[in-house]
């Protein structure tokens, strides 16, 4: 009666493999796009939300934005709920579309300096100029008889951190941005960001398994099933 039983579950374990495999290995690929809708493509302006503006610890200008969920696809543009109107902004509209877009962003600052104080220096051919220097910019007026020229040389430095966070285990991430600058007088009023990630299917499984095993008391083989938990090496 006990054999009896294992061959019918040993049976019933090969139909289900068998069945599985033909699923895995005939079924058509899924898209993992979002699905075009009026209220994903008002979205997919990828506005992000600046939350928070502050000084860090060592002395950079700090801006946290809250961005959009990263969208699952295989990077194609083409087939993403997005207008034209983020295509142009995002300047994905001459992206070369054999690429895989993995992320596309434009950040919006200002720079606002005041109350620079220059000073007034003659050269040997007694040229009168007035120039100001610091760890970032460097600016000079050349005046004339009707009014003068300047030349400016700024070094703009933005940093970027993008990084996802949760409250605890059960909470769906939120996706996030920080941008800092060591120049204080640059702030960043907005953020547009497009990110795509791919389908990346976890190394690790659970599956039922059938087989044999060997008794060696009995010094024979004996059918067996059971559930077991599996890592794969290598994805294809």
């Amino acid at each position: 009666m006990k054999n009896n039983l294992l061959k019918i579950c040993l049976a019933v374990m090969v139909v289900l493999c068998s069945w599985l495999t033909f699923k895995l290995v005939f079924r058509s690929p899924q898209n993992h796009s979002i699905e075009n809708s009026p209220a994903l493509i008002d979205e997919a302006k990828t506005e992000a939300k600046i939350l928070a503006r502050s000084v860090d610890n060592q002395g950079y200008s700090k801006t946290v934005a809250k961005r959009k969920e990263a969208i699952l696809s295989n990077g194609d543009i083409s087939k993403l709920p997005i207008s034209q109107s983020v295509l142009d902004s995002l300047r994905l509209d001459n992206f070369d579309k054999s690429n895989k877009l993995q992320q596309a962003s434009v950040t919006i600052g200002k720079l606002e300096a005041k109350n620079l104080r220059a000073v007034k220096v003659i050269d040997s051919l007694h040229r009168t100029s007035y120039q100001y220097k610091d760890a970032f910019a460097s600016a000079k007026f050349t005046p004339d008889s009707i009014s003068g020229t300047f030349d400016i040389d700024w070094m703009i430095k933005l940093i970027r951190h993008d990084y996802k966070d949760r409250k605890n285990i059960l909470s769906p991430y939120t996706y996030y941005t920080d941008i800092l600058s060591p120049d204080k007088r640059i702030s960043i009023d907005g953020l547009q960001t497009l990110t795509i990630e791919s389908h990346k299917p976890t190394r690790w499984g659970i599956g039922l398994q059938s087989g044999y095993y060997y008794d060696p008391s009995k010094r024979t083989f004996l059918p067996a099933i059971g559930v077991g938990v599996s890592y794969n090496l290598i994805r294809f």
